[in-house]
């Protein structure tokens, strides 16, 4: 999950946050006037797998899926994986709620945009993918570090075990043929 502050006017769009703000006096059983100065808004998002989707065999397929995708389709199966709290914090007073699925707000889109650009660009490096590199726009490093993500996006790839092995003596051999190492990173690797 990333966690990231977020101001009222990039959320304001939010009907919740509208209707939280009006009666954040009711909700922290203050008599004291608000100070809007110390009310903090924050957006916490990650992706979802749906049941089933989280097996061996699945994953594999989604990564085959996936791999071959051009940017745009990508981001919009990315963003359908995107769940959204938002949460409101006045000094020890601290509220969220998830939002509707689908609803991304723009500080969430960007970087989940950013994301997937840098995701992809890895993962095609190692595919040698061109057709796939090329369809990905430049890198907005204003929103992300691309620096940083590729280092543990790379340290990540190049753990103890490699995903493409595993999936190959899946293949060969069936699921039961892993050890419980190899399940554990198979399922971290599908998270």
């Amino acid at each position: 999950m990333f966690v990231i502050p977020v101001t009222y006017k990039e959320i304001s769009n939010v009907p919740k946050i509208k209707k939280w703000v009006k009666k954040l006096k009711k909700l922290t059983f203050s008599e004291e006037k608000i100070n809007k100065e110390k009310v903090e808004f924050l957006c916490q998002f990650g992706y979802f797998v749906p049941k089933g989707h989280n097996t061996p065999e699945k994953f594999g397929e989604i990564f085959e899926m996936t791999s071959k995708m051009k940017y745009h389709e990508r981001l919009e199966f990315e963003l359908k994986k995107v769940r959204v709290f938002i949460g409101i914090k006045y000094e020890k007073f601290f509220m969220s709620d998830r939002l509707p699925k689908g609803t991304l707000p723009d500080p969430v889109f960007n970087i989940v945009s950013e994301l997937t650009k840098v995701k992809m660009m890895v993962e095609s490096q190692m595919h040698d993918n061109s057709e796939v590199l090329k369809s990905i726009p430049p890198v907005d490093k204003s929103v992300i570090d691309i620096e940083l993500f590729k280092d543990i996006a790379t340290a990540e790839i190049k753990q103890e075990f490699n995903l493409d092995d595993i999936l190959d003596k899946i293949n060969e051999k069936g699921i039961n043929s892993l050890s419980d190492e190899e399940k554990r990173f198979l399922d971290d690797s599908a998270k």
